[in-house]
């Protein structure tokens, strides 16, 4: 039975100028951080896995962390978590916690797929499909002027993307200015989704979907902040767009006070932040058995996208495998992100508006050192 020898954690951080600060209705930055988790086992295994977040608070808590898992088996991962979640119950784990046991599990994933010789996705539903379809995640509010709304939707609408989705919510006359630039950039037949980034109210949300309803938004995203359940199945009861949102939820309970109270059409599991592919397969079934959508959230480094890519091939067609309305799609972030583009060797693969699946054990992929090392800051 292998077990585990070793644990480390690389953090990362890419950092551009000021002046071409980009984000969403919450606000902006100009750098992206996350960190890498590495595993090897007593067989001389190796698997790699991302933490979202801030490098320096997940490097805390992969301190307390790391003992719990060295000397256990690979496979141990749910007895470890349980213990990491009983030392913590007067504080919870849904916050960077939960992302760095994401990367261990991830990293637990890829050495076990590796150890058999097959994919990650084998082990966990099998395969689906290698060619998955892409929508663009783009439309971010930029202080960049060559990098406007228009300038994203030209690059989006160069590709063929199943769709696009950009980023609203600072107010109702400018949403509904930045939804009818992007439905004629994107023409009428591309989908078209818009995400608020939690930063409505119930009412004012509403009033944004039936501002937007005429240009035919496939689904508004995290149109209220996460706790607002209430708000959210009040929102849904009346909204003529879909809504979606679980980015911002970190286990199977949050989702399945979402899912439950049928506050969300569209169910979107962040790998990263539920605490890696175990949970966000329960999650992934919890939504499939309530005949619900899903649409996996992607916001990351080049491992995580391969992370996705996995997940994603592992999903079964629902409710039924002919003729689906829409395809199972991957959100491809088109952001400026070095974190995604140099650390791997060869990064997944755009070709046809699809993502390609890696090839080869585990996940496929395999880290450029020098590129670990240019962006490591701690």
């Amino acid at each position: 039975m292998p077990t585990i020898k070793r644990l480390s954690f690389t953090g990362l951080e890419y950092v551009f100028a000021p002046e071409k600060a980009y984000g969403m209705s919450r606000g902006g930055g100009f750098r992206r951080q996350g960190g890498l988790i590495e595993v090897e086992t007593d067989q001389g295994v190796k698997g790699i896995g991302e933490v979202f977040g801030n490098p320096f608070v997940s490097r805390e808590y992969f301190r307390m962390l790391e003992p719990m898992f060295v000397g256990r088996s690979v496979f141990d991962f749910d007895h470890v978590e349980a213990r990491v979640r009983n030392a913590m119950y007067h504080l919870g784990v849904g916050n960077q916690l939960t992302a760095c046991l994401a990367g261990i599990n991830v990293a637990l994933w890829d050495a076990i797929a590796r150890g058999f010789g097959v994919r990650v996705c084998d082990l966990i539903g099998g395969c689906g499909t290698v060619r998955i379809p892409a929508y663009a995640s783009t439309g971010f509010f930029s202080d960049d002027p060559d990098r406007q709304l228009d300038h994203m939707l030209a690059e989006a609408a160069d590709h063929p993307y199943a769709g696009a989705k950009i980023k609203i919510g600072r107010g109702i006359r400018d949403d509904v200015a930045r939804v009818r630039r992007s439905r004629e950039a994107l023409g009428p037949d591309k989908l078209l989704m818009v995400d608020i980034n939690g930063a409505y109210t119930a009412d004012v949300a509403l009033e944004c979907a039936r501002a937007i309803e005429p240009f035919g938004i496939h689904w508004i995203e995290e149109p209220l902040p996460p706790g607002d359940l209430r708000g959210y199945a009040e929102l849904r009861a009346r909204s003529p767009i879909p809504l979606a949102a679980g980015e911002a939820h970190h286990t199977i309970r949050d989702f399945r006070a979402l899912i439950d109270g049928r506050c969300i059409d569209i169910v979107q599991p962040s790998v990263p932040g539920v605490g890696g592919l175990t949970e966000a397969k329960r999650i992934a079934t919890l939504a499939l058995a309530q005949n619900l959508r899903l649409a996996p959230h992607v916001w990351g480094g080049g491992v995580g996208l391969a992370t996705a890519c996995h997940f994603i091939a592992s999903l079964p067609a629902s409710p039924h495998t002919e003729h689906p309305p829409y395809p199972q799609m991957l959100e491809y972030d088109m952001s400026d992100n070095a974190l995604r583009t140099q650390l791997l060797n060869t990064p997944p693969r755009l070709e046809a508006g699809h993502v390609l699946l890696p090839e080869g054990p585990g996940l496929g992929v395999e880290l450029d050192p020098a590129a670990v090392e240019r962006y490591r800051i701690c």
